[in-house]
């Protein structure tokens, strides 16, 4: 499931590209293509530029922050801090 930016769910990726090939994961400063199923309009729910966040659960996230923070890269921390911003102020 992914989030955008203002918390509203917005469907479950179902693929990634890069450049026409299907990838597993895409990583910070990438432009990808996804392919998302749920009941979405692009143009009007997602627009191209749009961050999407995975909807990691919140106590997934505080576990990576706590048990395995020095495994984590500053990007990767910022990132689910960011997502648990997100998750609580769309509570």
């Amino acid at each position: 499931m992914i989030r955008g930016g203002d918390g509203k769910r917005v469907g479950t990726i179902m693929q990634i590209q890069d450049k026409g090939k299907n990838i597993q994961e895409a990583r910070k400063g990438m432009e990808v293509a996804i392919s998302i199923e749920g009941n979405i309009m692009v143009g009007r729910q997602v627009k191209e530029g749009d961050e999407l966040y995975v909807d990691v659960p919140e106590e997934h996230a505080i576990t990576l922050m706590t048990q395995f923070k020095d495994q984590l890269t500053e990007d990767e921390i910022a990132l689910l801090k960011e997502i648990l911003k997100i998750k609580r102020s769309s509570k």
